[in-house]
């Protein structure tokens, strides 16, 4: 029964320890180190259950000497390397009083048996650890309102860097209202591993495939883009919102809001923007106002997609429903839309390779299209313009060369859903064969087509020539039958600098 116990100890301390070395890893913590770090809490670990199996003259004392303060000084060192935020302080101020005066409780009670000078050491130390527990604590007090002010700092360097970017020369003048118009908004980048983007027919699927994206950081940078369409008769709209501004530059302080695990479960620089990226600076400087915009296509809840919400406070959400009631959200972003959501039906009935569809508006200029798999409610956008229709991809596909789904298929999330996702794949690919004025486009292509789609929409709508820019362009990345032509194979690229390249040849 003895060693059940120990053995019921042992697991949750290894499950404990466990996911601390996935959240290290997560915070790019080198693997030979949490190699060795992992063996020291191991050693702890069996050490003081089974001090013996270390040596015959080990004692739980010494095991606690030799491996515990080793661990718990490693343990605090990597906290505050990799994890550590400035609003933890009044945290582990507060639980380092509360230790203080825990301790100074047991040495008071133990006080009280021994001889008079015994007695009277133990008070000492007693009120030495009363003392310093009750100066923690205050300090803990104090701190709160240095952090706010911190953090507001922060805020407020950003606001000011945002109006400077909207100041900034070059802004245009508002177009005259004639016609649709789209703009692609480059929001950022995000930093993912090379396989989660391009290895999904490399074993880069399901649970296989999210531990490979712990060990394996051959990463690059890939763009986020969200697209913002200006309608006559339907207002300013939105397809995704992108990243914002605090989740890159103050990333620690956005994910904070749903608490430590939220921080913890998330990559410090998984996204880069600049201020002039800003989602709320590119509307200003192209004559709009985030305030104006009425509408958000949402193709999916990823927060890379949705952090944008918190500027658009007005604007009434559209998304799939299993998305929101399935998906992996972040409340943060959804905060201040969540009492503005429309869950479409999908109920207009089948268009081209598409069972089902829902014409938001009923007069067929914005259509949207389930794509799931990717999420359990991803869709797609069709927007109808003068001559001319956009399908916005969202994450159906990353990128040009993912139409050849069968050749290059970014991480998939295995079994029923990979299978949706490619069956998404080929409907979109029966459309855009059978619809010749459709273009795609988008959310993270880092290929050459997204600089044909900037040029093609410089001025908000592709004219005849433009339209045919970019579908020749596709015809010289993809064959009729959906395969990539020579050299347009993607292919990994080191770097010094950690962020590595993608080539196609």
């Amino acid at each position: 029964m003895k060693i059940l116990c120990k053995i019921a100890l042992l697991a949750p301390a290894l499950a404990v320890s466990a996911a601390w070395l996935v959240v290290l890893r997560l915070k790019d913590v080198a693997a030979p180190l949490l190699v060795a770090y992992g063996l020291l809490l191991l050693g702890l670990a069996i050490g003081l259950l089974w001090p013996h199996a270390l040596g015959r003259r080990s004692t739980r004392t010494r095991v606690l000497a030799l491996l515990g303060a080793p661990a718990a000084l490693s343990t605090l060192a990597l906290y505050f390397a990799v994890v550590f935020y400035v609003t933890d302080v009044p945290v582990l101020l507060g639980l380092a009083s509360a230790a203080a005066l825990a301790g100074a409780l047991v040495v008071g009670l133990r006080g009280r048996r021994g001889t008079a000078g015994a007695t009277a050491g133990r008070t000492r130390r007693a009120l030495l650890l009363g003392g310093a527990g009750l100066a923690l604590g205050a300090l803990s007090g104090l701190s709160v309102s240095r952090v706010d002010r911190h953090r507001r700092d922060v805020l407020a360097q950003g606001a000011q860097e945002l109006k400077e970017a909207v100041r900034a020369p070059g802004a245009r003048r508002r177009g005259a209202v004639g016609s649709v118009r789209v703009f692609p908004l480059h929001t950022g980048d995000t930093v993912v591993t090379y396989g989660q983007f391009y290895g999904g027919l490399d074993g880069w699927e399901g649970l296989t495939g999210y531990t490979r994206t712990l060990l394996d950081k051959a990463q690059i940078a890939v763009p986020v883009y969200a697209y913002l369409i200006d309608h006559p008769l339907h207002g300013l709209m939105m397809v995704d919102t992108g990243v914002s501004w605090e989740q890159a530059n103050d990333h620690d302080g956005y994910y904070g809001h749903g608490g430590m695990a939220s921080r913890l479960l998330t990559e410090r620089h998984e996204y880069r923007l600049t201020a002039d990226q800003d989602l709320r600076v590119q509307v200003a400087r192209l004559g709009y106002d985030v305030k104006e915009i009425s509408t958000v296509f949402l193709t999916h809840v990823h927060d890379d997609h949705a952090g944008g919400l918190r500027s658009l406070p007005r604007a009434t959400v559209v998304m799939d429903r299993r998305d929101w009631d399935e998906g992996v959200l972040y409340p943060y972003s959804f905060d201040l839309v969540k009492e503005r959501l429309s869950f479409p039906a999908f109920d207009s009935g089948p268009l081209l390779a598409f069972p089902h569809s829902q014409d938001h508006f009923g007069d067929g200029s914005v259509v949207l299209l389930p794509t799931p798999g990717h999420s359990p409610g991803h869709m797609c956008v069709l927007v109808r313009m003068d001559g001319a229709s956009a399908l916005f991809m969202g994450d159906t596909l990353y990128t040009l060369p993912h139409l050849a789904v069968d050749e290059v298929r970014q991480m998939t999330i295995g079994g029923a859903d990979t299978a949706r996702q490619v069956e998404a794949a080929r409907r979109v690919q029966r459309l855009l064969a059978s619809a010749t004025d459709t273009v795609p486009l988008f959310a993270h292509d880092n290929t050459r087509y997204r600089h044909a789609v900037a040029s093609a929409f410089s001025q908000g709508r592709p004219d005849a020539a433009g339209l045919l820019a970019l579908r020749r362009h596709m015809d010289t990345v993809l064959t009729p039958d959906w395969r990539l032509r020579p050299g347009q194979a993607p292919h990994f690229v080191p770097s010094g600098a950690g962020v590595g390249e993608v080539a196609f040849r």
